[in-house]
């Protein structure tokens, strides 16, 4: 059951919550991963007004486990995100929230009086994926083919090119 809460009154009041989330209950998360496996442990702390916005910061760590690039077996990857985030009431006044450059470490985004923790964490979760996962050592050497004896003979078979070699004119 997802975690709701008055995402507001948590900020302005300087109140906390803290959980973990099975990565088996983030599908949106889940699609980008190898397995089911593992949890994603957040802490949500109030900051009370930044910029006149309420503001809270969100911690997230967590380990599960990708997709290899190479051989897309399984490959084990930590997450470990904090940022600060300025709350709005609306889509509209988060997109006319101005950037500003001294303020690189703090995110916007749209709360609620029911604002879903699961949802926020399933997020930045996503957003803090590598881009791709490799495993460290190398891959299975037969990772390109289903046995290792196709390998090998096809390693053997003369290059049918080869020969077009000598066919060239003038030589």
């Amino acid at each position: 059951m997802a975690l709701i809460i008055d995402i507001f009154d948590l900020a302005l009041k300087g109140k906390s919550v803290d959980g973990e989330v099975a990565v088996r209950d983030l599908p949106e998360l889940r699609a980008f991963l190898a397995s089911d496996a593992g949890s994603v442990r957040f802490w949500v702390e109030g900051c009370g007004e930044r910029r006149g916005r309420p503001a809270a910061r969100l911690r997230i760590e967590g380990e599960m486990e990708m997709p290899c690039a190479r051989c897309n077996k399984p490959v084990p990857v930590e997450i470990d995100s904090e940022a600060v985030f300025l709350l709005t009431k609306t889509e509209a006044e988060a997109n006319a929230m101005p950037v500003s450059e001294d303020e690189e470490d703090e995110d916007v985004v749209v709360g609620s009086r029911r604002f879903n923790v699961d949802a926020w964490v399933q997020e930045e979760a996503i957003l803090s994926l590598p881009a791709s996962a490799v495993h460290e050592e190398a891959c299975d050497e037969d990772m390109w083919t289903d046995e290792p004896e196709e390998a090998a003979a096809a390693l053997e078979k003369p290059n049918p090119f080869a020969a077009l070699a000598g066919l060239k004119f003038g030589k």
